[in-house]
């Protein structure tokens, strides 16, 4: 009876903290324009399409226990986005012009505006160091400095502003905004090496006197911004810093010997949570470049225990993704609807070698390519009717996905996998598909041959096609 009766008041307390949680809302209207739809980032990543009511107005209701940041946005007919941070009963209501009119009102209001404005000084002050640079090269020291700078300006903004925010406003954005600050400057180095000069002639002044800046604490762990530094920036800044030390900077590393370097790096400076996050996000970036994946298996056992039960099961599970994409596997079949409206499965290229390209209207890189590389590579083979050139599109928009190809002359069999955001779909899913532009060449049995290939405008591209032609 006993047992009964407090597992009741656990219930019954568990139900009162679930009932006082207040609804927050968020009402945009838009008066400008009439828009089809509006996508929603909301709490933990999740994104869907929102539909607009007859007053052309969108309301999102939520019901979460801690704050978060609510990114809205519309690809079409014009593109807009904005950023909230939303708290516990919240009752916002956003008015704009989708341009230059954006109005704030009701609970979260102040919020509100200042993230906006924080938002506004940065884009102001990139535009205005755009054109003061123009097209001269930077230094790296001029580089480091510049980026700093333009991360300073949302601190600033925010620190002028600190009485009228929320204190849990403060807390976060003011965290955040300091690793948004020093994400480019510390990753810079490896991007902007002078042509002709080493990795370590190409250090900017004061680069080392970061590390004085990054907390290395669980406590932050809640911050996305924070742990998105933590886990692939910093290791990096760490790595070359040990490199300096063995005198070996400007050595030619493997790139599994950086990720093993990494690897004992963190484990050796960083607390619980923080290094389990680490270490699965080094050895799944690993896996993800690798061509052949069981090369890491040893490696990844040798951390599995080290790590935090939960993350060793993910780990473990994006390896048998990764194996299961592997040369010589058969790859995932599908079926998605062509321009032309028909069902096209991969299944129906058996016998013929496919080169499949995954892309987006948006993807300037992947545009690029298809521009530039794709009608040299299509020559090479034009007279080869066992060669297809399969093109996957990721958009959201079909108008924006036909759009593309018509004004790119992009040739080719055109299927479009519409993602909810981003790259999120069911067939970048089952090719492990993070980012694009991607290639994989598939051989006349259905196996994968390439999962990671080369892009239409190397001259290898080519070469491996042929050397799938022969082997079938």
């Amino acid at each position: 009876m006993k047992k009964i009766m407090i597992t009741f008041l656990l219930s019954l307390s568990v139900g009162i903290v679930c009932a006082q949680l207040k609804e927050s809302t968020i009402t945009v209207k838009t008066t400008s324009t009439k828009i089809d739809s509006m996508w929603v980032s909301g709490p933990n990543g999740k994104t869907f399409f929102a539909k607009p009511d007859e007053e052309n107005k969108v309301v999102l209701r939520f019901k979460e226990e801690h704050p978060f940041i609510l990114k809205l946005g519309i690809d079409a007919p014009t593109k807009w986005s904005l950023s909230l941070f939303v708290e516990q009963g919240d009752q916002l209501t956003v008015i704009t012009d989708l341009d230059k009119q954006t109005k704030f009102s009701g609970k979260g209001k102040e919020n509100a505006q200042v993230l906006f404005d924080c938002l506004t000084a940065y884009t102001a002050t990139y535009k205005e160091m755009e054109k003061e640079i123009g097209t001269r090269m930077l230094s790296p020291t001029e580089f480091f400095e510049t980026y700093l700078k333009l991360g300073q300006s949302q601190i600033d903004v925010l620190e002028a502003n600190k009485e009228k925010v929320s204190p849990a406003f403060y807390q976060d954005r003011s965290i955040a905004f300091q690793y948004q600050k020093l994400n480019l400057p510390t990753y810079g180095p490896s991007f902007f090496v002078q042509s002709g000069k080493k990795l370590s002639e190409s250090i900017p002044e004061g680069y080392w006197d970061l590390e004085k800046e990054v907390k290395i604490t669980d406590d932050l762990f809640s911050n996305s911004d924070y742990t998105g530094y933590m886990k692939g920036i910093f290791p990096y800044f760490l790595l070359i810093q040990e490199k300096l030390k063995q005198g070996k900077l400007d050595s030619t590393f493997t790139n599994e010997a950086d990720e093993t370097l990494k690897l004992s790096l963190v484990e050796r400076k960083y607390p619980t949570k923080l290094k389990s996050m680490a270490i699965v996000s080094i050895i799944s970036g690993a896996l993800g470049k690798a061509k052949d994946v069981t090369t890491l298996k040893p490696l990844m056992d040798s951390y599995l225990t080290k790590i935090e039960p939960e993350d060793a099961e993910a780990l473990m599970s994006k390896y048998n993704d990764y194996t299961n994409l592997a040369t010589g596997k058969m790859a995932p079949d599908f079926t998605l609807k062509s321009l032309e409206g028909n069902d096209v499965s991969l299944k129906d290229f058996k016998g013929k070698v496919v080169y499949l390209d995954f892309w987006a209207s948006w993807c300037a890189p992947c545009r690029h390519e298809m521009k530039n590389g794709s009608p040299k590579l299509h020559e090479k083979f034009k007279d080869n009717k066992d060669v297809v050139f399969l093109y996957v599109s990721l958009d959201s928009k079909v108008d924006a996905w036909k759009k593309a190809i018509a004004d790119d002359k992009i040739e080719g069999i055109h299927l479009l996998s519409q993602a909810t955001s981003g790259v999120n779909t069911p067939i970048a899913k089952a090719f492990n598909i993070t980012g694009i532009p991607r290639y994989v060449i598939i051989g006349k049995d259905g196996k994968i041959v390439d999962n990671d290939a080369p892009r239409p405008s190397q001259d290898i591209t080519a070469e491996k096609i042929k050397e799938a032609l022969n082997e079938g």
